[in-house]
């Protein structure tokens, strides 16, 4: 789906606890490259919902897509491409949390732990790939200068985190099986 036909309502995003700022995808994997090396980065982030087509990107500023964010910046903002895969085979969601050193990609990782590569497609409106066994795929941008207020959530760890401005994931196509199962945490 794409234009007009995308609407985040598709999915059934949660709201996990009564003080949470709105609904969120608490499960996905946020693919991005450098945009100085071309490195691919995945990374499992929070995502608010803000409307049908944006949500808020909650990269920490120590995270890979962060890095990502801040070389965009840095490079005079040009729009960065985002893919969101849901859903998928556990090894390659595990790995997208995994605390792996700078360099290491993530569905090299998964392959290695599940002996065998990850297969991977193209997405349809940006320049990335996503696993192939994904059940729902969101593709868009962020630009680099726009932040919204993003939070509070309430974290793993008994606290709300605080709402602070975050980038903007603007989506434009939104790709799914037929009868998708939607993975979600809480």
């Amino acid at each position: 789906l794409t234009g007009e036909q995308v609407d985040l309502a598709q999915i059934p995003v949660l709201q996990c606890w009564p003080a949470d700022a709105g609904r969120y995808i608490t499960l996905p994997l946020v693919f991005t490259r450098d945009p100085a090396t071309g490195a691919r980065n995945v990374g499992m982030y929070r995502l608010q919902v803000y409307d049908e087509r944006t949500l808020g990107m909650h990269w920490q500023i120590h995270k890979g897509s962060a890095e990502h964010h801040r070389v965009a910046e840095e490079r005079g903002g040009a729009r960065m491409e985002v893919a969101i895969a849901l859903g998928g085979d556990p090894v390659s969601i595990y790995s997208g949390s995994a605390p792996l050193p700078p360099g290491v990609d993530e569905m090299v990782f998964a392959g290695w732990l599940r002996g065998a590569g990850v297969p991977m497609v193209a997405c349809k409106t940006v320049d990335l790939e996503v696993p192939a066994e994904a059940e729902i795929v969101l593709e868009g941008w962020v630009d680099p200068g726009e932040r919204r207020l993003e939070g509070p959530f309430g974290d793993h760890t008994g606290y709300y985190s605080l709402a602070r401005d975050y980038p903007v994931f603007h989506l434009q196509a939104l790709t799914r099986r037929n009868h998708p199962i939607y993975p979600t945490t809480i």
